[in-house]
């Protein structure tokens, strides 16, 4: 992962702390949305018996992607700060 270096010629360091920031606060708030999903067997059974496995799994890949995404701004925040 490159993080960006602070130079006189680049984005000032406060820039990239509060751009950093809000996309990290962004995340978290993102999360706590999808985790307000109702989200729930019943509304997956008419498709089939694998249904509800399939979309529980696609439901902890969204979760994993946005921690990921997570990690990689919070070390380019320490990095920088």
């Amino acid at each position: 992962m490159r993080i960006p270096t602070i130079h006189m010629n680049g984005t000032g360091k406060r820039m990239l702390v509060e751009g950093y920031e809000n996309a990290y606060h962004a995340l978290r708030e993102a999360q706590k949305a999808l985790s307000k999903i109702e989200f729930n067997a019943r509304d997956y059974y008419v498709q089939g018996p694998q249904a509800w496995t399939e979309a529980r799994k696609e439901m902890d890949e969204r979760f994993a992607a946005l921690g990921k995404v997570e990690q990689e701004i919070e070390a380019i925040l320490i990095a920088i700060g």
